[in-house]
């Protein structure tokens, strides 16, 4: 700052408390005898700043503040931001951002204090000019760092900047305590929480005034107890997944908790197959009957080019229906892994039996997700909702769950009136696995979000298709491994361990016949069999796996036409269909009469042989004991449960006959409940593989008393 002025100067400043023309400062200058001296350039004189009265010195340190502020910007910082004095210091954003503005403004003060000006004047400027506005036309980058820098948390009143003594604080201060402070939530849990979450963490998920009603009733201190207020607060302190425990399940809150993405750049095609079933969300019509059903469609996707390569349409889930989608999807390449879930589609003797599974025989490794860890297989789970929900909801019998009931409701009622004699809006079956085909080509045609980008022809910027990844690797030289024909009917026919008797093989109750078993009776062998032909089974050495023939059936018999696996479990699938309409109709029935839900019922069963009325028994318990007889059992009786349903079935089939007197134990056998244990065991004995026809029972002597 400039020590000596001329008249001339002292007018242009127009100062207070000294006149404001020439001559008038001149006089004054000659009366009081100011110090002064001559102009190094030029004529007259020039006076030292120590001459003018106090008020006067101000206002010239205010005036040279001013022009300094527009040239702040050209003077050296004498502090470093606080970012780069403090790296590792954790601190918000505006903590961060109120610091570096302080250190801006303690530089601006800094340099107008090194021109001469007193402190008092830098701040009195400084603030005066940004209150009046003239800081932001004259530097607005300062009169930001002013607003940033004033802590929020003062008593400041409206202005939006700092006061002076704010301003003299920061000047004294280090700049590693320049960050205004932070003010800390008290995260130590008060002595009620656990109480509190007791009645809150339900899986029922009550509300907060719910729980703290039941909380106040547990209340057993003499202690006031918290309010409801202090409650909210408390639960907003805590985190979003700890206050869900207990209200959420563990499979629930793997949904909102940190998970793993799997990278699949380095896999190749087939290198992973995974796959799932799906029920579908639209009704067709049955393949058979023609009457609205939702069919199963089983996906197989290669992990690597996210390709869909097998589909299977099928009536329910099976592993049959399983086993079609494999074979489609090895047509592409034969997979090294296979990863699906723990659903009986897969777990099964069909797929997984080291002997005669399909995965020994195609030597691929089939690994298991965990239980209810669909997370795990997302690619799969995610084309459900790409392929079949999204292009089911384009479909006249759409049935999804987001749909309106009401209309999910009148597209029910029309399906259902089409079977009385109405127009069928539902798809046939034959137009619907066209459909299913189409979905395929479309989504193995369409760029999918999770493989690269490229730039097409037309200079679009796009991800690559399954189809277009999967050509990509075999440019690069990869080659698929395929099965020609006859290996893959050797593969994918599935095999089942079973005893040659006298040259006969039973398979599914079907008889298989050749006269090259002959030397084989008594041995287990692995006999092979076509899913679509029932007509013959190929028959494997179980040691070495020789074929040793080729059985046809009913060889040596011609009764009975053939029934193939599928039809075999379409029957079964019938029956139960029919007991269960069976079962619900005895139910109204008895519903109607008022029947009891109990009825008490003193008689004794007797197996078999039926059962004794509590009269009689009551009668007879009356009479004197030697009044009793030796009544003989009669030989039912007398034989185990096996005896008596080898007996029944002989009986059936027409291989023995029952004189009358014995006719009424055959046709009440059929209502007894052992024989629907015995039927149920039969059945399922057969469905794994090993069941055999009972063989008919000999006859029993009467038991000797």
């Amino acid at each position: 700052m400039k020590q000596w002025f001329t008249s001339q100067e002292l007018e242009a400043m127009q100062l207070p408390g000294i006149p404001t023309t020439v001559r008038g400062i001149n006089k004054v200058a000659e009366r009081e005898n100011w110090e002064s001296q001559k102009r190094a350039f030029g004529k007259g004189y020039e006076y030292h700043i120590s001459n003018l009265p106090h008020e006067a010195r101000q206002a010239l340190e205010a005036h040279f503040a001013r022009e300094m502020l527009t040239r702040l910007d050209d003077t050296p910082r004498q502090l470093k931001p606080v970012t780069a004095a403090l790296p590792n210091v954790p601190m918000t954003h505006k903590q961060r951002a109120a610091a570096d503005a302080r250190v801006t403004i303690i530089n601006a003060i800094d340099g107008m204090r090194s021109q001469g000006i007193s402190l008092n004047a830098a701040l009195t400027t400084l603030l005066t000019q940004a209150e009046t506005g003239q800081l932001a036309e004259l530097n607005p980058v300062l009169d930001k760092a002013l607003q940033l820098a004033k802590d929020s948390r003062g008593r400041g009143g409206h202005s939006p900047y700092p006061s002076a003594r704010s301003l003299k604080r920061w000047i004294t201060k280090d700049v590693k305590d320049l960050a205004p402070k932070k003010r800390e939530k008290d995260m130590v849990p008060p002595t009620w929480a656990n109480a509190f979450l007791v009645c809150w963490q339900k899986p029922e998920k009550p509300s907060v005034e719910h729980a703290y009603r039941q909380f106040i009733d547990a209340w057993a201190s003499d202690e006031q107890p918290p309010s409801i207020h202090a409650v909210r607060r408390f639960l907003k302190k805590m985190g979003s997944v700890a206050k869900q425990h207990g209200r959420m399940g563990p499979r629930e809150l793997k949904n909102i908790m940190p998970f793993v993405r799997r990278d699949f750049s380095s896999l190749l095609p087939g290198d992973i197959y995974s796959a799932d079933g799906h029920t579908f969300d639209a009704e067709v019509q049955h393949p058979l009957h023609g009457r609205p059903f939702r069919p199963e469609v089983t996906t197989w996707i290669d992990i690597a080019t996210r390709r869909a390569v097998g589909v299977s349409v099928a009536l329910a889930e099976s592993s049959i229906a399983v086993l079609d989608a494999l074979i489609d999807a090895c047509g592409k390449a034969v997979p090294a892994v296979i990863y699906v879930d723990n659903g009986s589609g897969y777990c099964n003797a069909m797929l997984k039996d080291e002997a005669t599974g399909v995965m020994a025989r195609l030597g691929s490794t089939m690994t298991h997700s965990l239980p209810y860890n669909s997370q795990a297989r997302g690619a799969i789970e995610r084309i459900h909702q790409t392929l079949w929900v999204d292009g089911a909801k384009s479909l006249a019998g759409y049935m999804g769950a987001d749909m309106d009931r009401e209309a999910r409701h009148h597209q029910f009622k029309l399906s259902r009136q089409a079977m009385k004699g109405g127009r069928q809006t539902l798809m046939p079956w034959a137009t619907f696995m066209e459909w299913v085909h189409q979905r395929m080509d479309w989504y193995n045609n369409r760029p999918h979000s999770t493989l690269p980008k490229i730039t097409d022809a037309s200079g679009k910027r796009r991800h690559l298709t399954p189809n277009e990844a999967w050509n990509h690797h075999t440019e690069q030289g990869w080659e698929p491994l395929t099965l020609s024909g006859d290996e893959a009917a050797q593969v994918f026919r599935p095999r089942v361990t079973r005893k040659v008797l006298r040259g006969e093989i039973q398979v599914f109750a079907n008889r298989y016949f050749s006269q090259e078993l002959t030397e084989w009776h008594g041995e287990e062998v692995q006999v092979a069999y076509d899913l679509n032909n029932p007509n013959h089974i190929w028959v494997f050495d179980q040691e070495h796996d020789r074929l040793i023939c080729r059985a046809e059936w009913n060889a040596n018999r011609t009764d009975y036409m053939p029934m193939s696996v599928i039809e075999q479990a379409r029957e079964k699938r019938y029956e139960g269909r029919l007991r269960r309409i069976e079962n619900k109709r005895v139910e109204i029935e008895e519903e109607r009469r008022g029947r009891p839900l109990l009825e008490h019922d003193d008689s004794i069963s007797l197996g078999a042989l039926g059962s004794i009325n509590g009269e009689l028994i009551r009668k007879q318990m009356s009479k004197p004991v030697d009044e009793y007889e030796d009544v003989p059992l009669s030989r039912f009786e007398l034989m185990t449960p096996e005896e008596r349903w080898a007996e029944h079935c002989a009986v059936a089939r027409g291989e023995i006959s029952l004189p009358p007197e014995e006719q009424y134990w055959f046709e009440s056998y059929a209502r007894n409940p052992e024989y629907r244990s015995m039927k149920r065991r039969h059945e399922e004995s057969e469905e794994e593989g090993w069941g055999r026809q009972p063989q008919p029972a000999e006859p029993q002597g009467s038991r000797k008393e």
